[in-house]
C-alpha cells in the first residue's frame, strides 16, 4: 500500500510540475513595463543607461548618475519579429526607433542585457527577436522551443541599482541575484 501511495504522490507532484503548461503563452498588447520581483521588498523597474553601451539596469534611475543618457522605459512587443522595443519616458530623452532589448545566450557565459541602436554596435551574438511570455513571465524561446528565463542582477556601486545579466547556462555565479522578470501594463 505504501508503494501505491508514494507512486500516487509522485504522479501528483509531477503533474504539479507540469502545471506551467496550463499558463497561457501570450504576447502583451500595448505599452508595458519590464519589472523585477524577488529583490528586496518592492517591485523594481527597468531602465536604460548609456554608461557603457546602452545597458539594462533595474532600480531607481534617478540614483544612477553614470550615464550621459539614463531613462525610464516603456516597452512594446512586435508580434512579427518578436522584438521588444524600448521607448524613453524621461522628459527630454529620445531613443532611436529601433531600440530593441537584447540578450547574449552564450554557453557558459553570463553577459549583460542591453539595447540596440543609439549609436552603439550590437554584439554579433545578440538575440533580439525570440521573446515570449507565459502569463506575465518574460522568457527567451530558442528555435527548438526550449525556454529560458535565466536573468540575473548584480548590484552596482549605487545601493538599490542593479545591472541586468543573462545566465544562459544557469551558472548561478556568486554575487548575482536571481530575480523574477515580468511585464505589467504601463
Amino acid at each position: 500500500m505504501k508503494f501505491t501511495t508514494i507512486t500516487s504522490a509522485l504522479a501528483l507532484a509531477s503533474g504539479a510540475l507540469s502545471a506551467p503548461s496550463a499558463v497561457a503563452k501570450r504576447n502583451p498588447a500595448g505599452a508595458f513595463e519590464i519589472i523585477v520581483y524577488g529583490i528586496g521588498d518592492s517591485v523594481i523597474s527597468t531602465f536604460y543607461s548609456d554608461e557603457t553601451t546602452g545597458l539594462a539596469y533595474a532600480g531607481d534611475s534617478s540614483l544612477w548618475t553614470y550615464g550621459s543618457v539614463t531613462t525610464d522605459l516603456t516597452f512594446t512587443f512586435n508580434t512579427t519579429n518578436r522584438g521588444i522595443y524600448a521607448d524613453a519616458t524621461t522628459s527630454g530623452v529620445t531613443l532611436d526607433a529601433d531600440t530593441l532589448l537584447y540578450i547574449r545566450p552564450v554557453v557558459d557565459e553570463v553577459y549583460p542585457v542591453g539595447f540596440t541602436g543609439n549609436g552603439y554596435t550590437t554584439p554579433s551574438d545578440a538575440v533580439l527577436d525570440e521573446w515570449i511570455w507565459y502569463g506575465t513571465y518574460l522568457m527567451y524561446e530558442e528555435t527548438d522551443g526550449i525556454l529560458s528565463d535565466s536573468f540575473r542582477l548584480l548590484e552596482t556601486n549605487v545601493t538599490g541599482v542593479y545591472q541586468f545579466y543573462f545566465d544562459y547556462s544557469n551558472l548561478y555565479p556568486t554575487g548575482y541575484l536571481n530575480p523574477v522578470v515580468k511585464e505589467t501594463a504601463a
